[in-house]
């Protein structure tokens, strides 16, 4: 039986009591509002609400799938602004969460089967036109909507907003377990929804790090990177709309799954964290996430015309006025790469040092740390200051730090900074996190990207080479500011590790090192956009 629907997730949760207040259509007397149950395939009901113009169709159909945690009211707002501009729209609870039935399959086949069951039920009981439909959500939803367009050629456009091309790689990039988020999503979806046998097992799994290759294999399933080729056959519009700082999604997966697409498409990146963006939308304010989702389906499902816009769109942090930046593509928005050496002075340096060691203790924190997830880059989005740490505190028994002169002139940071450097580990599993700040006069470091790397089954002694990419980023470093990089051991978003406490772990720029210790720096010249 359906449940009574218990509250949004975690990672929506601000928008719960706007959304049970709404307290009309979007376009009063122009539009209606009804509830209905849907029969799945499997005979689950889905429960859903269904928001049409008065005018007769045929109409554009939308259909928005609901987050984690949420139910057929969640999109209620975005639902009936669809209804006001003609649209006949559907905004449905998945399986297992709000007022639906069955259990959460974490985008699983049936779940991407409920999809096409919700345009077919839509198709046979409204006026709405099979040759213009499209699907879009937040998160979850978002996820779900990219899946199904694999499979039904009946989805003409896609908006992914907050979403995951590459499941696998948001669990274990640099074979590192996400923990704090994991520990979200199972805290949450305890709590609103009923977890599906499999889902648990996996989740309690991938929490433990046992049977990695059962857990991603059951990742690669839910990944839309793994259906590409039925994407590009079925020729959706894609529309994907994602922040710097995500901390469940991490931005650079999407940008890879874009340059595999052959279909129209358009990646947005502007500041902030997991589904921050979207969430004023929810709540009936204007919203620019929305507002491009509205859009998107309007060119592509109603003809109108298309506002000025290249495929690539990224608005920079630091500022929440500033203006948005346009590419033709991915590996257009940097201009070129400057490299910074590490030195054994505790320098970032334009000239290769000598061979240098320096040893830390794992197991023990700095100042330094990725934030409160869900939390710390909403807060960006809201002010346009990225989260901040005091660099003269860093504990050198704890942490390592390298530092630049003054600039002097402004860097511009458009794409992924990379790190490369060696490693001796004190055990066969570890862990370090790398930190790249913007330091001011003060010593106060502006966090611009950070990223955990593990390695397995290592030789303790003997060197590893941690050659990884940082996410990407567009952030502009002042003349006068210094980079500083900050590399530990411990960070409470990724608490699952594998360091000893107290062990010696030594960072070196060896001989045997293929090339030296080097932090690369992806640049914009400032060239005028395009």
């Amino acid at each position: 039986m359906p449940r009574a629907f218990p509250g949004t997730a975690a990672i929506l949760a601000l928008t719960t009591t706007a959304m049970l207040c709404t307290a009309a259509p979007a376009s009063a007397g122009r539009t209606h509002t009804r509830l209905v149950e849907i029969a799945a395939h499997d005979g689950t009901p889905l429960v859903a609400a269904v928001c049409e113009p008065a005018d007769p169709g045929p109409h554009p159909a939308a259909v928005l799938v609901a987050a984690w945690g949420g139910g057929s009211t969640q999109n209620i707002v975005p639902c009936e602004n669809f209804a006001a501009r003609g649209y006949v729209a559907v905004s449905y609870g998945t399986r297992g969460f709000g007022e639906s039935g069955g259990q959460v399959e974490v985008g699983g086949p049936d779940d991407v089967a409920d999809v096409s069951d919700v345009i077919d039920w839509t198709l046979a009981n409204t006026d709405s036109d099979p040759a213009r439909i499209g699907v879009g959500g937040i998160s979850y939803g978002a996820g779900i909507g990219l899946l199904a367009s694999a499979s039904d050629p009946r989805i003409r456009a896609v908006a992914s907003m907050s979403g995951w091309a590459d499941l696998v790689e948001s669990l274990f990039g640099n074979r590192t377990r996400r923990a704090a988020v994991a520990t979200v999503l199972r805290i949450s979806g305890e709590k609103d929804g009923d977890l599906s046998p499999e889902t648990r097992e996996m989740l309690t799994k991938y929490m433990s790090g046992e049977d990695r290759e059962r857990v991603t294999e059951w990742s690669r399933v839910r990944s839309p990177s793994s259906y590409v080729d039925g994407i590009n056959a079925n020729r959706p519009a894609v529309l994907m709309l994602n922040t710097w700082s995500e901390t469940v999604f991490p931005p650079a997966q999407l940008a890879e799954f874009q340059h595999r697409l052959r279909t129209p498409n358009r990646l947005e990146l502007i500041p902030g964290e997991h589904a921050a963006a979207e969430t004023s939308g929810l709540l009936g304010l204007p919203n620019d996430a929305w507002n491009d989702t509205y859009q998107w389906f309007d060119t592509h499902l109603r003809g109108a015309p298309a506002p000025p816009s290249a495929p690539v769109v990224l608005q920079p942090r630091g500022a929440t006025d500033r203006p948005r930046e346009q590419y033709p593509d991915w590996s257009a928005i940097s201009d070129r790469t400057e490299r910074f050496f590490l030195s054994g002075e505790e320098e970032l340096t334009a000239d290769e040092p000598a061979d240098w060691s320096r040893t830390i203790r794992s197991g023990r924190d700095t100042v330094a740390n990725g934030g409160v997830p869900l939390v710390t880059y909403t807060l960006e989005a809201l002010t346009g200051n990225p989260p901040t740490a005091f660099l003269p505190a860093v504990d050198p028994a704890a942490g390592a730090k390298w530092t630049s002169p003054p600039l002097p002139e402004p860097h511009v940071l458009r794409g992924s900074p990379h790190l490369r450097m060696s490693a001796v580990p004190p055990a066969p599993n570890g862990m370090l996190v790398a930190y790249l700040y913007d330091v001011d006069a003060t010593g106060t470091g502006r966090m611009i990207s950070y990223v955990p790397y593990s390695w397995e089954n290592a030789k303790p002694g003997e060197p590893i080479t941690v050659d990884t990419d940082l996410p990407p980023t567009a952030y502009d470093v002042p003349a006068g500011h210094r980079l500083s990089l900050v590399v530990d051991t411990e960070d409470p978003l990724y608490f699952l590790d594998d360091n000893p406490p107290n062990a010696p772990l030594t960072l070196q720029n060896p001989p045997a090192l293929e090339g030296p210790a080097t932090l690369d720096l992806a640049l914009q010249d400032g060239k005028e956009q395009p």
